[in-house]
This record gives structure tokens, C-alpha cells and sequence, in this order.
């Protein structure tokens, strides 16, 4: 008999079990589809690992889709332990820690296991909070993990195992855990670190997982606050206040407000969770290896030490940063993976329709969605995608030129009204953004990140042309597309311009209506008038 009149063509095999069956046969007769598959699709699946890879740098929990293109929520979580043993349990920490008589010129730390035992259990039960645990299940839903929805999975393997769970899944990551007292900020030493904008941890690389460090207070703080820079949000947590951000992605800082000093220790918890899958052993390990590196320059006794906490600590902290703010990893793996497929299947356009228009989607979706936007990755991943973007119109455009095919003279004198025509709609969309400031460019009023009212703006190029930012990139595009070798198909694909322009024109008649998921602001508008 066939395969499917064995199985669910039978009409007595359940249907989880034909599946079963169905994926066995399925993985078993993979070699021999590899071996009569195509060269460049044996190096497409050779690539798989690296697709895979970069997939799980985007969908990291609930919200995500796995793709650069679309709307990114906040992933910072905030709330408050108020029951009256939460509280008790926190004035024990407290107390344990305060009767360490710790120094006030520099910071203090002790893991878990460092407690007294008092304030160890009282540790275990904070970590282990109902109020903590909710709030991740409510960001990470589980009916979303990732293949929730295909029982054959959840079946096959654990629920404990992460990738394939049935959702996902929280533990506590006992071995980064500790209790934290600030101290000021000293030029030199590894204290500087923490008033530097600097994201935890190296390893945000890790797919589908995410490592939550969540900083609570035992006091009323008023002096000390985090700083996370993605968000432009400050945080100032005080007794019982906790905030949750990714150890691994989130940059951020600590500053000082020395008009509130605080009259007695700002002592926190640091607590630490990790998310899908359950294992992060090379975290920890990280964050020992760092403190103790950590340590070793907290108190520099020696040039060595000296030049470690000033030059390596910190300024590693600083470049690792800058990194994630200015590009990000994923985006950095996405554009890596485009330009690999490129070169395997052997045709740029998958480069070119893979990167070219990001941006664009970016803006729509963001422009239509944005309730709780993480603010600051919106108008990095935004700007990023677009210099992408750039890099490859200014090779179709100038492809005669760097393929030696026409001399640099000869291009400028032959295409001279096309490039003056191009640059003065360039000239208008940048002075559209000077008028509206990088915020007000980035949706900055709309997404509720400015505080200003909507008007008309009527400086230039405003009160010339309306919606010069768009109308000014659509008449560089045009303009451009009338050069040979921008339309005939060789070069550059006949498509390329005319998707560029109908994305802009989509977001610009977006923009008129104030298409959103909410009320129009001219509908707004003359409701209260």
C-alpha cells in the first residue's frame, strides 16, 4: 500500500501519529534530495544555520516576528513587590547588608550564596516572586513560542527543552544574582563603567534566548537613577520598585542627581532570569570572569591594574556599546546572511530585495502601530537599513564609473541636469529634517516621544512645498531613473527605482490621512475645537 493509504488515507491513524510519520520520512530523505538538488540549493540549505541564526536574533520573545521589517515593541518590564511579606523579605536583605558596613567610596557586592541565611531565604523567595513571575508571562505569552501551535514538537521534545517548547520558559539564573550597593563614580576604575552607557553582557547573539537583569530597590532612593538610552526613559527605583531589561541587548547607565542626594545606602537586588532556553551556563561564567576582572580594578594598586580598568574594562564596555546602539547584531547577522545568499545563489538582487527596503517597511508599520515602541531601536534600525539602502543606489548610480566603463569627467558632464536635479531633491528632504529635528523625522510627536502639539510647520521647505522630506527623496528617485543605466535593466533591475518611489508615496498618503490603529489627528482636532 501507499504511504498515505497506510496512514491517514486509512482513516485509522491519528492524525498526530501520520505527522510523526510523515516528519520521520521526511528527515530520512533529506540526503537524497540533497543529492539530486542543484548546487546553489545544496549551498542555500548549507546556509540554513546562519538563516536560522539570524531569524532567532529577531524573534526573541512574544511580540516578535523575526524579521527587521516590521514594528518592535518595548521590551523593558516595571512594576512594584507591595504584599507585606515581599516587603519583609526585602528589610531583611536590607539589614543583612547594612550590617556588612560597607565603604561608601566604592560599590559593594554579594552573591546569594555570600547571605547570612536569613537574608539568603529572603533572597529565594524575591527571586521567585509571584509578582516577578507574572509579569514575564505576561510579556512572554505562552501561547506565542515559537512552533506552539505543532503538537509534533511539543511531543517529541521536552517542554523544559526551550526551542520546541510549547511556550516559554522562565528560570532563575541563581549564579548572577546578587545584592548591590552604589558607589560614586571614581574616573579610572572599573566604577566607571556603570556611568558609562554600556549594555551588560557580550553574548547578545544567543537566538531565541533572552537574559532579563532586573534591578530592585530596598530603599527609598532618590539620588541614583538607570538611564535606558533606547527607551529615553529614566528610571528611579525606590522600595519595592522593580525594573526588567534585557542584560544582554539593552544599553543603558547609571546617573547621580546631587540635588537629592541620598542620606543613606542606595542598596538594590540584582536579579537575573534567563528566557528560552533554559541553559545559559556561558552567561554566567561571563559574569564571573568579569567580575573578578571587575574587582582586580576596582581599587587600582598598581599602573597595570590601572591601565586594565581605564583602557580595557572600560573602553571594551564603550565599543561593545556602540555596536549595539549605532547597528545592532541582528541587524548586523541579517545583512550578513542577505550578502551570503547573494554570493551563493550568485545574483545581487537578493541582496538588493532583501536590504533596499527595509526602512520603508519599518516606517509604515511603526507609523500604523505605535503603542509602547522601543523608541530608540525604531530610529537605529530605521537609519541603518537606509545607509544600506543608499550604499546600494550609489552603486547603480555610479556602476559606469566603478566598473571603468566611463571616466569620472565624462559621467558628471554627461548626467550633470539628472545629478543637480537628484542633489536639490536630496538638498529639500534634508532641510526637512533640519526643520522637524531628528525626533520630530522619527515620528517623534506621533509615537508620544516629543511633547508637542501637532502643527504646521512653516519654516523651509515647508512653506513651499508640502511633504518636501518624501516629495523630495520621490524627485531624486525620479530623476535618477531617467539615467540609461538606471532603467534599461543591465545594471540596476527595472523595478528597483519605481518600489523605492511607490514605498515612499505608501507612507506619504499614509502621513496625509494619518493612517493609525487609533483616531486620525484631524479628526481629533476639530472634536475639540
Amino acid at each position: 500500500p501507499t504511504f498515505q493509504g497506510a496512514t491517514w488515507g486509512s482513516g485509522t491513524s491519528p492524525m498526530e501519529e501520520a505527522m510523526s510519520l510523515f516528519t520521520m520520512h521526511v528527515y530520512y530523505l533529506l540526503p537524497l534530495i540533497l543529492d539530486v538538488a542543484s548546487e546553489n540549493m545544496r549551498y542555500v540549505v548549507a546556509l540554513s544555520p546562519l538563516m536560522v541564526f539570524t531569524y532567532g536574533n529577531y524573534f526573541i520573545d512574544s511580540h516578535c516576528t523575526g524579521i527587521p521589517h516590521t514594528f518592535q515593541k518595548d521590551r523593558m518590564m516595571k512594576g512594584n513587590l507591595s504584599s507585606a511579606e515581599e516587603r519583609a523579605s526585602l528589610e531583611c536583605i536590607r539589614q543583612w547588608a547594612v550590617s556588612q558596613n560597607p565603604p561608601k567610596e566604592k560599590t559593594s557586592h554579594w552573591w546569594v550564596a555570600d547571605l547570612g541565611k536569613d537574608a539568603h531565604d529572603a533572597f529565594e523567595r524575591i527571586e521567585h516572586s509571584d509578582t516577578i513571575q507574572k509579569i514575564f508571562q505576561e510579556r512572554f505569552n505562552k501561547s506565542d513560542g515559537l512552533f506552539s501551535s505543532v503538537k509534533i514538537f511539543q511531543e517529541r521534545f521536552n517542554k523544559s527543552d526551550g526551542l520546541f517548547s510549547s511556550g516559554y520558559k522562565v528560570d532563575v539564573v541563581r549564579g548572577m544574582n546578587e545584592v548591590y550597593i552604589s558607589g560614586p563614580n571614581r574616573k579610572g576604575t572599573s566604577d566607571e563603567v556603570f556611568f558609562t552607557e554600556h549594555i551588560d553582557g557580550p553574548y547578545g547573539f544567543f537566538p531565541f534566548a533572552s537574559l532579563y537583569r532586573c534591578i530592585l530597590g530596598l530603599d527609598m532612593n532618590t539620588e541614583i537613577s538607570t538611564i535606558f538610552t533606547s527607551y529615553e526613559q529614566r528610571e528611579t527605583v525606590q522600595t519595592g520598585d522593580f525594573v526588567a531589561f534585557d542584560f544582554h541587548r539593552e544599553p543603558h547607565l547609571i546617573a547621580a542627581n546631587n540635588n537629592a542626594p541620598n542620606k543613606d545606602y542606595r542598596i538594590v537586588l540584582k536579579l537575573h532570569y534567563v528566557v528560552y532556553p533554559s541553559s545559559m551556563a556561558m552567561t554566567v561564567k561571563y559574569n564571573e570572569a568579569f567580575r573578578a576582572l571587575f574587582l582586580f580594578t576596582l581599587t587600582p594598586s598598581d599602573p597595570w591594574s590601572a591601565f586594565v580598568g581605564e583602557y580595557l574594562v572600560n573602553g571594551f564596555t564603550k565599543l561593545w556599546n556602540g555596536v549595539h546602539k549605532q547597528i545592532g547584531l541582528a541587524n548586523l547577522f541579517y545583512v550578513i546572511t542577505a550578502l551570503s545568499l547573494a554570493y551563493t545563489l550568485n545574483n545581487s538582487m537578493v541582496m538588493v530585495l532583501l536590504t533596499s527596503y527595509v526602512h520603508y517597511c519599518r516606517y509604515i508599520s511603526t507609523y500604523y502601530i505605535r503603542k509602547n515602541v522601543n523608541y530608540g531601536y525604531f530610529k537605529r534600525d530605521a537609519f541603518f537599513f537606509k545607509t544600506v539602502s543608499m550604499i546600494i543606489l550609489a552603486y547603480f548610480v555610479f556602476n559606469p564609473i566603478l566598473t571603468s566603463k566611463m571616466r569620472a569627467v565624462e559621467f558628471f558632464v554627461l548626467y550633470m541636469p539628472q545629478i543637480l536635479l537628484a542633489a536639490f531633491g536630496i538638498f529639500v528632504s534634508s532641510m526637512a529634517t533640519v526643520a522637524l529635528g531628528m525626533s520630530g523625522t522619527y515620528f517623534g510627536i506621533e509615537l508620544g516621544f516629543v511633547k508637542a502639539d501637532y502643527q504646521f510647520i512653516k519654516s523651509f521647505p515647508y512653506n513651499i512645498f508640502p511633504h518636501p522630506m518624501i516629495l523630495g527623496q520621490v524627485v531624486a528617485f525620479g530623476t535618477l531613473f531617467t539615467i540609461p543605466h538606471m532603467h534599461e535593466g543591465v545594471v540596476c533591475p527595472v523595478w528597483y527605482i519605481p518600489l523605492h518611489i511607490a514605498l515612499y508615496l505608501t507612507h506619504m498618503t499614509q502621513e496625509i490621512f494619518d493612517y493609525h490603529d487609533g483616531t486620525p489627528w484631524y479628526k481629533t482636532k476639530s472634536k475639540s475645537e
